[in-house]
């Protein structure tokens, strides 16, 4: 359980006080840090919530999410997603709605973190020869404006990591 709240408070720290002072378009920085997911019991709380006490922004808002996996096939689902992030920096807080979730602090709600990659077959490799375990194949997600490439490892410690090559849009 340390291990988990360490994990997350460094995540935290990172979102805070990261040297994230990327504008937007500036793609050259890869692999980056990209986003960390929280679920939350209520987004337009959270929403407020993480406005009012750090000054964060609404950057976008998701509301359907298509995949495409390697073999063609989509599914498209209905969801909500913010992402928050601070004026003149890149890396967002992510998060969206998970009504079974205890807004306790009994259990974590942190889920992945996500990481640009120029070229994600090539990282997705890596990822494999460090250990990473997969759990989602490379898929295309479309979003908004947003086309991106992205897959799903588990880390040495349990953590999710998702790598994102994005094709068009920002996120």
């Amino acid at each position: 359980m340390f291990k988990k709240i360490y994990f997350v408070g460094l995540l935290l720290l990172l979102l805070l006080n990261c040297s994230c002072s990327q504008q937007k378009g500036n793609s050259n920085l890869s692999p980056r840090f990209n986003h960390v997911f929280l679920n939350v019991s209520s987004v337009e709380e959270s929403i407020a919530f993480y406005q009012t006490a750090f000054g964060v922004q609404l950057y976008d808002e998701i509301r359907t999410l298509k995949r495409t996996d390697s073999l063609g096939n989509t599914t498209e689902a209905e969801t909500y997603i913010a992402l928050l992030r601070f004026p003149s920096q890149g890396f967002n807080l992510e998060i969206a709605a998970n009504p079974n979730l205890e807004a306790d602090n009994s259990n974590a709600n942190y889920t992945h973190l996500g990481i640009d990659v120029m070229d994600i077959e090539t990282a997705s490799e890596r990822l494999l020869k460090a250990g990473a375990i997969p759990v989602r194949p490379i898929t295309l997600v479309e979003a908004n404006d947003i086309k991106a490439k992205t897959a799903f490892f588990t880390g040495p410690n349990g953590e999710t990591l998702e790598l994102m090559q994005i094709i068009e849009g920002e996120f």
